[in-house]
């Protein structure tokens, strides 16, 4: 029995959507999900997968829902660095309790503590819990999520202006479509070759090579500007974001200027049997010319 955590999230839902597609009857008796509120996951109950309610800030809950679970797709969760932590550490201990077998967990690139990201200060304290757990384990580490480029470029398509405290950083960007292909791959796999995977693009770019081809998919003329990590905190908070997310928005891109998330690797294509896609596909694929 497979179960996947966050089931009805932006990456949770994709990985139960393959792990159905790839399992006799849609995963029926062999695929669950934990939800926080099952009322949400009812279209996934009619398939017939098992679903389960979970509160990563309830151990009961997780003891029931962790009950029989041989492979456990842990799914990092939201919030600000602290929470996220005891959070991912409350699971783990569940799952140790409830005897599962095997975790795969959805890390982050730059899973480093002496990283500038929160984002990668919290993945790199749950790998540490992960390490010292006692339960067989594989880290997924995610790269870049192309689909928040759109959200990411979308003042400066009005503007013609990209403003990031990214530096001459590269970054490797990859889908949450890729990503969940690949992570249902791992967790289907008979056995894999290693206990650390980083799912990455093919190639890596600086967001002056980004700027130019979004602003040439789009038609829309657009460069890319330097800022500070405090500027662009600010700018998120002007926009109405929490101020803990905007600041750890800002040290994410503060770590792109240091060349954290430049590395690609052959991982997604080990676990997939094909490459992800291009840069120039990502971006006709989430940008469209009026």
């Amino acid at each position: 029995m497979i179960l996947v955590t966050g089931a009805t999230g932006q990456l949770g839902q994709r990985i139960v959507q393959r792990l159905a597609a790839r399992l006799p009857h849609a995963g029926a008796g062999q695929l669950a999900v934990s939800v926080r509120d099952p009322a949400r996951a009812t279209q996934l109950a009619a398939r017939g997968i098992d679903v389960r309610q979970g509160n990563f800030d309830n151990v009961d809950t997780l003891a029931t829902a962790f009950s029989g679970i041989d492979r456990l797709v842990l799914i990092s969760t939201d919030g600000p660095k602290a929470v996220r932590i005891a959070q991912h550490g409350r699971a783990i201990e569940s799952a140790r309790k409830a005897a599962v077998k095997h975790i795969f967990y959805t890390s982050f690139q730059d899973a480093a503590e002496n990283s500038p990201s929160e984002f990668a200060q919290v993945h790199a304290a749950t790998e540490s819990l992960l390490a010292t757990c006692g339960i067989a384990h594989t880290i997924l580490r995610n790269g870049l999520y192309a689909d928040f480029l759109p959200m990411t470029l979308a003042s400066a398509l009005q503007t013609g202006v990209l403003r990031l405290p990214a530096g001459t950083g590269k970054v490797s960007f990859i889908s949450r479509n890729e990503l969940a292909e690949a992570i249902a791959a791992a967790a289907l796999a008979p056995r894999l070759e290693k206990g650390l995977y980083e799912l990455t693009g093919q190639t890596s770019h600086d967001f002056t090579e980004i700027a130019a081809k979004v602003g040439a998919a789009t038609g829309k003329p657009l460069r890319y500007e330097a800022i500070g990590e405090d500027e662009y905190a600010q700018l998120l908070e002007q926009a109405q974001m929490p101020a803990w997310l905007a600041r750890a928005m800002a040290t994410m891109y503060t770590a792109a200027s240091e060349n954290r998330f430049a590395r690609c690797s052959n991982d997604f294509a080990a676990l997939v049997g094909h490459p992800p896609k291009s840069i120039d596909c990502l971006v006709a694929e989430f940008f469209r010319a009026p």
